[in-house]
């Protein structure tokens, strides 16, 4: 299996769980490359086709429709969050904590918290993750790819793959999926270590 075996079946694998727009990321990441075989090209795009026909939605939502689909199936909790992210989230405080305390999709979840982090909310929320209820404020925080144990993984990956760019994007695609399903933990050194063994073991069977 090469690399755009790996990518394809990554992706049907995405859409298969609903989680539609992390597929679509890796698909207009892989288009954007300076080469890509023309058969996977065709294929790409008709991949992205099918995913823009299938979730085509109203310009925008309203604060009422946002808050009905964040209720309701992945895709649709999906479709909430990427609408809510571009709204002044200060003033959606209590519909943000009322959906991190529910049990809702985790990549959701996770986009609206890195959103939350970016709009620099000072507000004393909590996400439930499983069983577990993590206190956080995203003020405190800063976006994944900024952290000690982010930057030494990326750093380890980079020299482990430094030969191979298909396979370091690849690695690259899996680590930012960690960090950001991580949060509000963020990686420290060691555990940015270990992540890197794991995701290059990960890679190197895969492709054995």
């Amino acid at each position: 299996m090469n690399y755009y075996d790996e990518l394809i079946g990554q992706i049907d694998e995405l859409i298969e769980n609903g989680e539609d727009r992390e597929a679509e990321r890796l698909i207009r990441n892989e288009l954007s490359m300076p080469y890509v075989p023309r058969d996977i090209e065709e294929k790409l795009n008709g991949l992205l086709h099918d995913l823009i026909q299938k979730n085509s939605l109203p310009a925008s939502l309203s604060m009422e429709q946002i808050e009905e689909y964040l209720f309701q199936d992945d895709l649709h909790q999906l479709m909430a969050v990427s609408q809510l992210a571009d709204r002044n989230l200060r003033n959606c405080i209590d519909l943000c904590d009322r959906y991190l305390k529910s049990d809702g999709n985790p990549n959701a979840k996770a986009y609206l918290l890195l959103s939350l982090i970016f709009q620099e909310i000072d507000a004393d929320l909590v996400l439930k993750r499983g069983e577990e209820q993590i206190p956080f404020n995203p003020s405190e925080l800063i976006p994944p790819e900024n952290s000690e144990g982010y930057r030494i993984c990326h750093e380890i990956l980079s020299e482990r793959f430094l030969k191979e760019p298909s396979m370091l994007k690849l690695a690259e695609e899996l680590l930012y999926k960690e960090a950001l399903l991580a949060l509000p933990h963020l990686i420290d050194g060691k555990e940015g270590k270990d992540l890197a063994l794991k995701i290059a073991s990960y890679l190197e069977k895969a492709f054995e």
